[in-house]
């Protein structure tokens, strides 16, 4: 059954539909292309994308051109793992731990933090203290680093990462831990997580962090073709895009 229109609120709808017009194909629209699919004056379409960039729904390119910002990947990553953690990440991390014999854990983007979304502990790791749920620091730590990176930040640790398609920190979240992450995506190719192996920081950690490089990414790349629905990439397996921008 459709709405009432009288009980829908336009300032909401037209917002929404200046957030449809972008797609795959064309990432980056000006201020007139934006005000003129929307059916909207200029002046108009220019407040809703001040108020929609206020909330980092929106974000402006150097270019004077208007393409989706982080908050829409935060909110679909949202969406699809209100779907999938049973069905598809959980598993996908105790095949991943039972492999390695580490912990795993899976995070994902909520604002200017990250989320603990799923945490799978090995019974042969040694073990610390994170629990699911917890919310740590975007910018410190591989997996939000990692999630920065695919998100489109911009900066030369941000290329680094998207070229080498993970990223190592050593105690840079807690002086006490060590992690290695990688990017995983979902609807559409949009990032909807990090994957990550956490163990305690040791004289040898970097290096067996970097030997798990390979797995994790092999892992990464089969959720992401699960939680994308996309079979071609699952049956050819077909390499993630480490330059892939928003």
């Amino acid at each position: 059954m459709s709405e009432n229109p009288d009980e829908l609120v336009a300032a909401a709808t037209r917002a929404l539909a200046i957030l449809d017009v972008f797609s795959m194909e064309e990432p980056h629209l000006g201020l007139s292309d934006i005000a003129r699919r929307v059916g909207l004056a200029k002046t108009t379409a220019l407040r809703l994308l001040k108020t929609l960039e206020a909330s980092h729904y929106v974000a402006r390119t150097e270019q004077a051109q208007w393409r989706l910002g982080p908050a829409t990947a935060s909110l679909g990553s949202r969406y699809t793992m209100a779907f999938d953690v049973r069905e598809s990440i959980e598993p996908a991390l105790r095949k991943l731990s039972d492999e390695t014999g580490e912990d795993m854990s899976f995070f994902v983007r909520d604002g200017d933090r990250r989320i603990r979304l799923v945490k799978v502990r090995c019974p042969q790791a040694s073990h610390n203290r994170a629990r699911v749920g917890e919310a740590m620091p975007l910018d410190r730590g591989a997996s939000g680093l990692v999630l920065l990176a695919y998100m489109g930040e911009a900066g030369p640790l941000y290329d680094a990462i998207r070229a080498r398609g993970y990223h190592v920190t050593v105690g840079e979240a807690r002086q006490t831990s060590a992690s290695i992450a990688v990017p995983v995506f979902g609807n559409r190719w949009r990032v909807a997580g990090a994957l990550c192996i956490g163990m305690p920081v040791s004289s040898d950690v970097a290096p067996r962090l970097h030997a798990y490089a390979p797995r994790l990414m092999q892992a990464a790349q089969a959720l992401s073709a699960m939680l994308s629905f996309d079979a071609g990439v699952a049956r050819h397996g077909s390499r993630l895009q480490a330059t892939w921008h928003p």
